[in-house]
């Protein structure tokens, strides 16, 4: 008897490939990462497997033994080329209800060519506002990327219906907390200040890596603070970033203009620095 329905077409059972990926598709629980590659290498692979280890031991997945960042990278560089951006997605394999039966992974790895192999600075900058449509939770796994992305697609359609770049994100104290796919920066005067992964914020690769750095290198001082729309307001240039694209610069928030000099210095310094490093 017909046991499943897709896109019209009646089926006798759930066909073999949407089986594989039917918990991720029924329950979500699902993790992903999104890698830049840059002339054949990927300098935060690393720091993507840390994240993707951490957020599958959180919820409770049974990690292969031969799964690391070694792993993954030849696994990702069978197939990219040699400047790409990589999707890692991993989900859990087929078994219970809200309660799983086989914590064991599976995964997929897409990639889409590009035609750079360094990050670009957007000299325009990003105009972006505020998104009012959404909250976002602060709990134990905000920090990770999974596929609970509703309110952020709710925040892109804003930000697309009122001609911005992007959409701030505040949490659910109403305080910043992030754009749609990055994290927010701002100065104030020679420090460097983001919003802690206290507040929910996706723990950024790129965002681990600026703040190592700049504490390494002795660029300034970095503070971790909570921030309100008037804090931001005030800071004295604003950027994001996130691991595909790097630092980006704001140019218009709230209507109110934002240079970008001491910004650029840094993705300068920061954009050499990381390209210097190996896999």
């Amino acid at each position: 008897m017909p046991t499943t329905i897709l896109n019209g077409r009646v089926l006798d059972d759930i066909p073999e490939h949407l089986e594989q990926v039917q918990r991720a598709l029924f329950y979500g629980d699902v993790l992903f990462e999104t890698i830049r590659v840059f002339d054949g290498k990927m300098p935060l692979l690393t720091h993507h497997w840390a994240r993707m280890s951490a957020g599958l031991t959180a919820l409770g997945f049974e990690i292969p033994t031969d799964w690391d960042a070694t792993f993954f990278g030849r696994e990702i560089l069978r197939i990219a080329p040699r400047n790409a951006r990589v999707r890692l997605t991993v989900w859990r394999s087929l078994g219970g209800k809200y309660a799983p039966t086989n914590d064991l992974p599976q995964y997929l790895i897409t990639v889409e060519a590009y035609d750079k192999e360094r990050f670009e600075w957007l000299e325009n900058g990003l105009h972006i506002g505020i998104c009012t449509s959404a909250r976002l939770p602060v709990d134990a796994f905000s920090g990770f990327k999974t596929l609970n992305a509703p309110r952020y697609v709710a925040a892109a359609r804003e930000a697309r219906t009122n001609g911005w770049d992007d959409a701030l994100l505040l949490n659910m104290h109403g305080r910043v907390c992030e754009a749609t796919s990055s994290n927010v920066f701002w100065w104030e005067r020679d420090t460097l200040c983001t919003v802690p992964l206290s507040e929910g914020c996706v723990s950024g690769v790129f965002r681990s890596f600026l703040i190592n750095w700049v504490k390494r290198v002795g660029e300034g001082p970095v503070s971790e603070k909570v921030a309100t729309l008037e804090d931001l307001m005030a800071a004295d240039e604003i950027f994001l970033t996130n691991a595909v694209r790097g630092i980006i610069p704001v140019r218009i928030f709230a209507g109110q203009n934002f240079p970008a000099i001491q910004t650029k210095q840094l993705f300068s310094l920061l954009d050499h620095a990381l390209l210097s490093q190996q896999q």
